[in-house]
Formats: structure tokens, sequence, C-alpha cells
């Protein structure tokens, strides 16, 4: 077990002692180290609620074989050792003596576990008072740190009095919240749209989780999580595509002008009447929460709100799957929050609700398509919008539905498109009535979308433009964290990396985590404090603490992929002074210069009663079933461990006996070996605290499982005809040789002296592209091929 720590403060003596006076610890150097010591080791044991049950739990701590703590907290005590406190300290901190650790030698096990200890014996109050710090910063067994696991034990729950405040502890916001007493409450804003096109401006339905401390007049900052699946979700069954057996040979070109066109702008409509005002909502929030991250800031006193924007339960409009719309939905809930928007109670009798218990200071969260929508409302630049912590997000739709002129499906789900989620999310059909009047315009919007999604090209287009937010990036204004695993086919590794280069150059703060998972929130996480450091983030972001957060957390962390709970701090991603680059040309150590194959991928699938998934697995293994549908290249050693980083790239010379073909490429790590498995392994069911005799979640941790002999590291796919890019077309005649290049998905793997890469060249993916059936032959030219890859130095 390691369980890294990179939100934790160490701030001046003078500061330590004053936050430890300020949680309730005795801190008078004159009371001498043995009165110090057991009056503070008694604080330890909240739920005991007496002398003697607080000795007795004090006996329970053994220091040695013969040795409780209760025992060393004499009258007479001089000095603490390091290994005694060590003893003592890490079964506080949940490990168990003789099973966990060796009591004669608790630091060795510390070191293994990268927890901090002090460097010295302790012999005066001073020094007892920063160890009890550092314990009190150091993280658990169960995840959280050591004073987040006392406030779930009852720590701060008598904390509050008659004016409520905030608690601040190494440069965080304190469980001194208790989330069982929050207002549930539902208000519907007015937006600017009208995506119904009933001449009335679109109400959004959002629900509110805030303190029941907002009654006294505190103000609260706003986690707001755009939603779309809040409500619920619909069967989409009749409407997932069956993935075509043809690729369409293409007419029409487009130009880069037509692409980018944008649509005219709408009139303004005119804003309901308000015809009163209230501070209390009329409706009761009865959905919980979905994001135990979410849960976690209601005990420190953050206000989260869930709004499932346009199309959905409670709401008007329709479904856009990523479109302006949605955009501005998620905006106007922001500025609602901020003051800048109105809202009413309920939906027919205007009257207006403020946001009153708001500090004006909002962050979004959330993944996937919730993560995308706080991408998609940062390049707004709306002026509340403090910070998005986005996971898992899209930062361009066509990377999330295609892909250099082709239709490729996200990961797991072949033959989803824009118009079966927008089905799946469209939840106004939950509240039948509602449905029924909305039928019409929801059936003439959805058409559209299916029409303008364009599955028969694939080709880029204004529609898919329109849904391309790094299109606007130089509008945010907030500062960014984003996560995304390395391993995730669904929301690909382009979105986040694509996003973090248009970043880079803005003068905002910005962070980026990478983890060995696929698609995963990372909050509970063992080896790795996300949810500390977004305390840190966010305190400091909404909440105004000075504790130099942007400083203080890395700008980049990338989880190993050979050691297990290992992360790597950097200062960039894919470039920089340690990034380089490597060209191979694919027709070394090769004894022809030209290779070819048959691509009869559809007609193996088919015949094997394969499934996406087994596909995925079977084309990379290096003897399958699809040896002959495919050109299978191993690549030349490396001297040495090599770490890759960034976006490889692949150029090919070939020619076809069609006038269009799919064209995919997969590099793959070999060599037998264990590896990480798709999915982060539970750690402890139920294990990680989000408050006080409240909400708990599971512990997870990204672990190695049974050798393989091969696993991809990464792919990109093409068609064949969008040799420039993904908008304008190239004839392809049958028989004459053509160039086309693209990138594959970003990555970073450390590659072990023992393994080496293999290049795999095939034609359609079964899990993501169309299955043609047609029988497409591929003649590639080696020798004017090349294979770029990205590497970070290691010196």
């Amino acid at each position: 077990m390691k369980l890294n720590q990179f939100a934790r403060l160490t701030p001046a003596a003078a500061t330590q002692i004053k936050e430890l006076a300020e949680l309730g610890f005795a801190v008078a150097p004159e009371l001498g180290l043995a009165k110090l010591a057991r009056t503070d080791f008694a604080l330890l044991f909240p739920e005991a609620h007496t002398a003697t049950t607080k000795a007795q739990q004090l006996q329970g701590i053994a220091i040695d074989d013969h040795t409780t703590l209760l025992d060393l907290l004499q009258p007479n005590l001089t000095a603490i050792t390091r290994q005694q406190f060590y003893a003592a300290a890490l079964q506080l901190l949940g490990f168990e003596g003789l099973t966990d650790f060796k009591l004669e030698d608790p630091l060795r096990f510390a070191a293994a576990t990268k927890l901090p200890v002090v460097d010295s014996d302790i012999t005066t109050p001073q020094q007892f008072l920063a160890a009890l710090y550092l314990l009190l910063t150091t993280r658990t067994k169960h995840l959280v740190n050591y004073l987040d696991a006392l406030a779930t034990r009852g720590f701060f729950k008598d904390f509050q009095g008659d004016t409520p405040r905030f608690l601040f502890f190494n440069g965080k916001a304190q469980n001194v919240f208790d989330p069982r007493r929050i207002h549930r409450e539902v208000v519907w804003i007015e937006s600017d749209l009208d995506t119904d096109h009933d001449g009335q401006r679109d109400l959004l339905e959002a629900t509110i989780f805030r303190p029941l401390e907002t009654d006294a007049g505190l103000r609260v900052p706003v986690l707001f999580t755009a939603n779309p699946y809040f409500h619920g979700t619909n069967d989409v069954d009749w409407i997932t595509h069956k993935p075509s057996d043809t690729v369409a040979v293409k007419t029409h070109s487009r130009t880069l002008a037509e692409v980018t066109a944008k649509p005219a702008p709408q009139p303004a409509l005119p804003h309901r009447e308000v015809k009163g005002e209230r501070q209390t909502a009329e409706v009761y929030g009865d959905e919980n929460g979905i994001y135990p991250l979410n849960d976690y800031f209601l005990a420190r006193g953050f206000a989260t709100v869930y709004a499932a924007g346009i199309g959905t339960r409670g709401s008007d409009g329709v479904r856009e799957t990523g479109g302006p719309g949605e955009t501005a939905s998620a905006v106007a809930v922001i500025e609602w929050l901020t003051g800048a928007r109105r809202a009413f109670t309920n939906r027919t009798d205007n009257i207006e609700i403020k946001a009153w218990w708001s500090n004006g200071k909002v962050a979004m969260t959330g993944k996937s398509y919730l993560g995308t929508l706080a991408v998609a409302a940062a390049t707004s630049g709306v002026e509340g919008l403090k910070t998005v912590i986005s996971e898992s997000a899209i930062s361009s739709w066509y990377d999330y539905y295609r892909e250099n002129g082709l239709v490729v499906a996200p990961g797991g789900f072949q033959g989803e498109d824009a118009d079966v989620l927008a089905v799946d999310t469209y939840s106004r059909q939950k509240n039948t009535g509602d449905y029924l009047k909305m039928k019409p315009t929801w059936d003439k919007a959805l058409a559209a979308i299916t029409r303008d999604q364009d599955r028969t090209t694939g080709d880029y287009t204004a529609w898919w433009d329109a849904r391309n937010y790094r299109n606007d990036l130089a509008n945010i204004t907030c500062d960014v964290v984003s996560t995304h695993g390395l391993n995730d086919w669904n929301v690909k590794p382009k979105n986040v990396i694509k996003l973090w280069d248009g970043l880079r150059d803005l003068p905002i703060n910005k962070k980026l985590i990478l983890h060995q998972g696929q698609h995963v929130y990372v909050n509970n996480v063992l080896s790795l404090d996300f949810t500390d450091m977004m305390n840190l983030w966010l305190s400091y972001e909404l909440l105004d603490v000075q504790n130099d957060a942007p400083k203080v957390l890395p700008n980049v962390l990338v989880q190993d992929n050979v050691e297990e709970q290992t992360w790597h701090a950097y200062e960039d991603f894919g470039a920089g002074p340690k990034h380089r680059e490597q060209t191979l040309n694919l027709a070394s150590d090769l004894t022809s210069s030209r290779a070819s194959f048959a691509d009869t991928a559809t007609q193996i699938f088919t015949a094997n009663h394969e499934t996406s998934d087994s596909f995925e697995l079977e084309i990379v293994k290096p003897k399958s079933l699809y040896d002959t549908s495919r050109l299978w290249l191993d690549l030349p050693n490396f001297d040495d461990t090599v770490t890759l980083e960034g976006t490889p790239h692949i150029k090919l010379r070939l020619w076809v006996d069609q006038p269009t073909a799919i064209l995919s490429v997969r590099l793959v790590d070999v060599g037998e070996a264990e590896r990480f498995g798709t999915t982060a392994k539970l750690v402890e069911g139920g294990g990680y605290p989000l408050g006080y005799d409240y909400k708990t979640t599971n512990i997870l941790e990204f672990a190695k499982v049974a050798p393989t002999a091969s696993k991809l590291i990464t792919f990109g796919h093409a068609n064949v005809q969008n040799q420039h890019n993904a908008y304008e077309n190239v004839p392809v005649v049958p028989g004459e040789p053509f160039t086309i290049d693209f990138d594959l998905q970003p990555t970073h793997l450390t590659l072990p002296a023992a393994r080496h890469l293999a290049l795999i060249i095939h034609g359609a993916d079964m899990a993501q592209t169309h299955r043609p059936v047609a029988v497409t032959n591929y003649h590639v030219d080696l020798a004017q091929s090349t294979l770029t890859l990205p590497l970070r130095s290691t010196d």
C-alpha cells in the first residue's frame, strides 16, 4: 500500500499551534509534555464521551508487547521515542499492529506506505505539537486524512454555535457542517433559449442541497453538476444503430469555411413578468445527489446544485447532444447562482426566488457528459464560474462519435450516436402528459439530429463544429482541473490532451491528472489523495483561503503503468524540454519493404460469434483469429526502459483495391507481464466516509492482474478518402498508391527493456467502426511508411 499525498501543507510552527488551538487541542507549553500528551491524545477518541471510556480507548493502543498508550502517558513521561509515537499513530490511522506492521518497527512500514514522520524523538511540548499536527494531516487506511476520520467519528459534532462559520485546517475546509441537516429544494431558472419553439423562454429545473446554516445568514460557495441523466434515462434499443455493412464512396468535399460557418443569432424573447418574490422554495428536492465528492463537500459547507438541462424532466426544451443550447442552459444556472438571472418557485405563478444563500462563487464538477458540460460552460467565460473539475470529459463531440472521416462508436457502445444519446437523456418522456404534448416537436428535433449527425460520410461539418468546445478555449477565464483515464476508449484521451494543449498558454491555473483506468471517477482511489487535493483547490477557489493551491498541487500527475500505486508529478504533458520524438521507418529490420493483407474481419467476427469486447482483446494478441486480416509489425527493441508520452503519429504509403476503405492502426505493448486490469479493484466496501453519521462509498485501487502476452496502448482510425483532414475528400483509385497520415490517441506508457512495441495495421474495427462485408485488399509500402513516437526523457 502506498498512500501518496500531494495536498498536505507544512506551515510555520506558529501557524500549526494556532490551528491546533482552533480545533480545541491543548497547546500551552507550560503544561509540560506529559500533561499535554495525555490531554491531546484523549481528544483523538471523540466517540468516547467520558474519562473512563477514553482511558479504555488509550488502553487498546499497543506501544510494544507489554505497554499500551495508556501506560505510556503517565505523569512522569519525559520523552516519546519515534518508535513509540508511530506504533501508536499507525493504529490511530487504522492500521493493525501485528497484522499490518510490526510494533517494534513502525517506521519501516510508514516509509513503505509513504506516510510522513517526524525526524527525531519527542522530548518537548513543541515537538509533540509538531508531531500531532503532522499526524492529523496524514492519510489513513480508509483514504481520508486523520482529521477527516476524526470528524466522521464526531470530533466536530458540537462545533457550530449560534453564528455558523467555516473552519480551515491545513489550508482546507473542515467537516463542521451536518450534511443530514440540509435544505433540499427545486427552482425553475429562466433561460434565453426557446428550443421547443413555443415563443417562450425555456425554464430549467434545478435541485439544490444547501446547509441549514445558510438560514442564519451564512453565504456559501456552490458545486454545480450539470447532469443530463439526473432525472433518469430512457430505453434506446429501438434507435441504436446497426453498424453499416458498407463504407460510402464520398462525392462531396467541404471547405473550411463551410464547416466553420455559424448560424445567425436568434432574436431575444421577452422575459416573464415577475409577480412577486419569496425566499423559500415551494418544491422539495426528492432526488439524491449522484457524486460522492459533492456529498463530501456538503459536510464542509458547500452547497450542491444539480440541473439536467433542456429537454429533461421538469424543464422545457429538447435535447441537443452537446449543442449550444446545452451550454447556454448550464450557463444560465451559474448566472442565477451569481445573481445575474431570474428563477421562479414554480412554472406558472412567476414568483421570483433568488440564490440569496450563495456567495456568488461556483465550481462545476462531474464525469463524462457531466464533465463535458463543465468544459462547455467554461468556454462561455461566464462570470462567477471560478473553476471546473472535469473528469473523462468530451472537448469535441466529433472526437467522441467520429474520427478522420469515419463513424466511430465510443468504446463499449457500438451503434450509439448523437441521436441515441438524445433519446437516452430526453427524460421529459417520463412525464407522460408533458411528453404527449411535446411529441411532434421532439420528433422533429430528433429527426434533425439523425440527419445532421451524418452516419453516411462521417465527415466533419458545421453541425459538429458547433459541438467543438475547443473553438472557444480562448474565452476561458476560470481555472481548470481535468482527470482522464489513459485506457478510456469511451471518451478517448484525445479529448483531454487537446484540451490541455489549448489551455497551456492561457493565463489561468490548470491541472491534469491521468490514471490507468477507463471511464471512471478517481475520488475514491486509495493511492491518490484526490479528495484532499480538491479540498485544497476549492478552498482556494471558492473560499479565498490563501493556501497556494496552484503552486502546491503538481501541474500534471500521471499514474505509472508498471509500479502499482505510483504517481509521477510533471510540469507538463507531451511538451517541454523533457519531450522528444523518434521516427521509425516501418521497413527497418524486415526482409521485405512491402506487405499485404485482406480485410476479412467482418467474416471472421461473424463466424466466431465475437463481441466488441472479445474483438478488442483478440485483435491485439500475437497469435490471433485475425492473423490473416491484419499486418503485425514487431518494432525494434529499445536499449533500455523508455516512457512514451504524448501523441504517436502514423504515416502510411499504401494502395487498396476498392474506391474506399477503413484504415485502423493499433500500438501494442508486447511481452509476457502482469499489467493493470481494465477496472479498479474493490479495496474496502463502504470504507470511505463522507461525513459524521453520514454516507460512505467504496474504496478502489488500480491493480495488476494475471499475466498477458500483450496489451493495447493506443489506436487510431481513418477513412482512406480523408487524406488531408476530416472534411475534405480525395477520390481513391483502386490500385493507385496514396499517402495518409493521422494521430493515434495520446498516451503515457513506461515500456520496460524486456518488452517491445508492435504495430498492427488492419481494416475495419469491429468494436468501433462500420463492419463492411466487402473484402478489401491492402498493400503497404513499408519503406515509405513511418511511425513517430513521443518520448519523455528520463535524464
